[in-house]
């Protein structure tokens, strides 16, 4: 295991084309950009550039962006020989990034499960399994102290946010909107920082560091993050009389009966007969912004959401669907809010002139590009490949 030592303006700028390098090879590599991310992180070589932070550096330097330069440096706490280093444990060896990403919230003790013919589908399922096993048993103290904090109903819209980010940084902003944050219940207390959580038990020697992978384990271990909502599961419906009081307040307001008569607006769904409607007789005066806007209101719906999380059904227009069937076209650029997961299947439905024509194509997704230089923000660019039967 290397050690880091102050290192040079020369040897600086070797790490940084070490890792640009890195970043088009196998997913090995990924262990030892995550190594060289914290070298540059933890002796803050950064600031010879004149960054402020890891993040920054790595989004002006990499193009990434905090969410995968938090993952690089996650896979190597987790994954690398010593948990500090830049090669990856041979129990690794062969595992891809993919699982090695899926398999940051498992349990360490079922990692002798996985080999490289374990499936992303079934990695999820030893989660599901170690999650119901987890029911059955008493919260640790460091649960017990997450399970207080979010008593209180006020904390119900928080703890949706922890089971819905897509991302470490969603996390943090969740938990830390300010970057620090203390919680504490009997004798144990828990700081939360950008970098690192720290535990104490007062009466015991030493302190606990752990990581915001780690963390999330520790969450989804104290509350049931898969479930609709989780703060429900936890504690069960809201007090009858706070029930009230939301009812209270998004009761709305009789109109007076100055107001009872009906305005007219461009949002009416009945227009009067014999009317002149400038969105149907003159749609080529109508701003571009309105005009997507009704062209989207007037397409023919086709359902996109499924009870399974991981398969995603979508519209593609006929010009796209051959390609993409062939194989010429192994990619797809969206807007990344579903949620979109290493193994998730897409179920494509072709379109032609706003119609379903009822051929159906199915593809696996087998990397997610996001966070990138170039690539607009909340967008995502997904390589597919068939599945297989």
């Amino acid at each position: 295991m290397e050690e880091y030592h102050q290192i040079t303006l020369n040897e600086y700028i070797s790490i940084k084309e070490d890792i640009k390098r890195r970043l088009n090879h196998l997913a090995e590599s990924f262990v030892a950009i995550g190594y060289r991310l914290k070298q540059i992180r933890d002796t803050e070589a950064y600031r010879q550039d004149g960054y402020n932070t890891i993040f920054e550096f790595a989004e002006k330097e990499l193009g990434l962006t905090k969410s995968p330069t938090s993952r690089f440096m996650a896979i190597n706490d987790k994954y690398s020989v010593g948990g500090n280093s830049l090669e990856l444990r041979e129990e690794f060896i062969g595992l891809g990034k993919s699982r090695l990403s899926e398999m940051l919230t498992m349990d360490p003790e079922d990692y002798v499960l996985v080999t490289d013919q374990t499936s992303i589908k079934d990695i999820r399922e030893i989660k599901r399994m170690e999650k119901a096993a987890d029911d059955n048993q008493t919260l640790t103290k460091f649960q017990e102290v997450l399970r207080k904090e979010y008593a209180s109903p006020d904390r119900r819209k928080e703890l949706i946010e922890i089971a819905n980010a897509k991302c470490i940084d969603d996390i943090k902003a969740a938990v830390i909107p300010e970057g620090y944050r203390l919680m504490k219940k009997g004798v144990m207390a828990i700081k939360f920082e950008d970098e690192k959580i720290t535990v104490r038990t007062m009466g015991v020697s030493g302190v606990q560091e752990l990581t915001w992978s780690e963390i999330l384990s520790e969450y989804d271990r104290a509350f049931d993050l898969g479930a609709e909502d989780p703060w429900k599961a936890a504690y069960g419906e809201i007090e009858e009389e706070e029930t009230k009081k939301v009812e209270k307040k998004q009761e709305p307001k009789k109109p007076a009966k100055a107001e009872s008569k009906p305005v007219a607006t461009s949002q009416q769904e009945e227009q009067v007969v014999g009317q002149t409607s400038i969105e149907k007789d003159f749609p080529e005066y109508l701003p571009d912004d309105l005009k997507v806007k009704i062209e989207q209101t007037n397409k023919v719906e086709v359902p996109e959401t499924v009870a399974d999380d991981h398969r995603h059904k979508l519209k593609l227009a006929k010009m796209f669907f051959n390609d993409m069937q062939t194989g010429r076209k192994p990619f797809d650029l969206q807007k990344n809010d579903r949620e979109y997961q290493l193994g998730d299947v897409i179920e494509y439905r072709e379109m032609d002139n706003g119609e379903p024509t009822g051929r159906i194509l199915e593809k696996e997704i087998i990397y997610i590009l996001e966070g990138f230089a170039g690539l607009k923000e909340g967008y995502c660019i997904l390589a597919l490949t068939d599945i297989e039967r």
